[in-house]
């Protein structure tokens, strides 16, 4: 597997993680200024629409990450919390710190919210896509023990520090931890199926807009599709310590956020029929 750390400048490591990340911004960015005329924006407002998104997801993302593994990573080394470079993003926290500030930015500006919501799905998507090529090479999100064909393994250690992945197999009784473990268990490249179902959700979501289809629900449209294949792609995740009910936390985040894109949708069609010359 390719080293997490892509290079280091004195004591800072950079990982391919916040290179994809980065990668993946820049995408979803371009993505949106080639698409920005067709919803009546300017290069500056997608500009600022992206990097609102931007900062407002990572604070999401870092803040439910934090939470969510509170106990096995942060308790006691509470300056570990800023350092984001190292991996520990949450998609659910970044996507709602981002929807939340849009919305409060459209209706400030005066924006409808659905065009600014079609304009980012697409781009939403790209983006994310590039995100989870850097969690196949972080270690981070991996799939179930496998040894089969394309199966992945990640250094036990990494700059001096244990990666995620050899910590939750140690406290899941699959690895024995000590200073001479080189190789975490191999694992399944869920990641890679993520990543792969993310573009294919980019493309989709494109042609749908080529034909009109969906206009102002493309993001809704993005959302249904989204966390249905979330919901079946958790089964296959290997990193998860406690589950409820044989769910993950992300698999039941799916089971109520899911009706209500669906409602939500259903709504927002039925709006148009009654009022074709309206925007909303």
């Amino acid at each position: 597997m390719i080293d997490p750390v892509a290079f280091t400048i004195g004591p800072l490591a950079v990982r391919w993680y916040g290179i994809c990340v980065a990668a993946g911004l820049v995408a979803g960015f371009n993505l949106q200024l080639w698409r920005a005329k067709k919803y009546g924006f300017t290069h500056d407002q997608v500009s600022d629409i992206t990097f609102l998104a931007m900062g407002a997801g990572l604070v999401g993302a870092r803040l439910l990450y934090v939470i969510r593994f509170w106990q096995q990573e942060f308790a006691g080394n509470f300056l570990d919390v800023f350092k984001i470079h190292r991996g520990g993003l949450v998609f659910y926290g970044g996507f709602l710190g981002a929807v939340l500030a849009l919305v409060i930015f459209a209706r400030r500006r005066r924006w409808a919210v659905w065009r600014i919501a079609d304009l980012v799905a697409p781009a939403l998507a790209l983006g994310h896509a590039f995100g989870r090529i850097g969690c196949l090479i972080n270690g981070c999100c991996f799939g179930f023990p496998y040894d089969g064909p394309c199966a992945v393994s990640y250094p036990a250690y990494v700059g001096g520090f244990l990666n995620s992945a050899a910590v939750v197999q140690a406290e899941q009784g699959l690895l024995t931890l000590t200073r001479d473990t080189i190789w975490s268990v191999p694992t399944f490249p869920l990641q890679a199926i993520a990543a792969v179902g993310n573009v294919l959700i980019c493309l989709l979501l494109l042609w749908m807009e080529k034909r009109q289809w969906f206009r102002q629900r493309l993001f809704l449209a993005y959302l249904i599709m989204y966390t249905v294949g979330r919901f079946l792609l958790e089964f296959g995740r290997g990193d998860y310590l406690v589950k409820t009910a044989g769910l993950t936390p992300s698999q039941i985040t799916c089971l109520w956020l899911l009706p209500a894109s669906i409602a939500v949708y259903a709504g927002a069609a039925i709006w148009q029929r009654r009022h074709p010359q309206t925007t909303p």
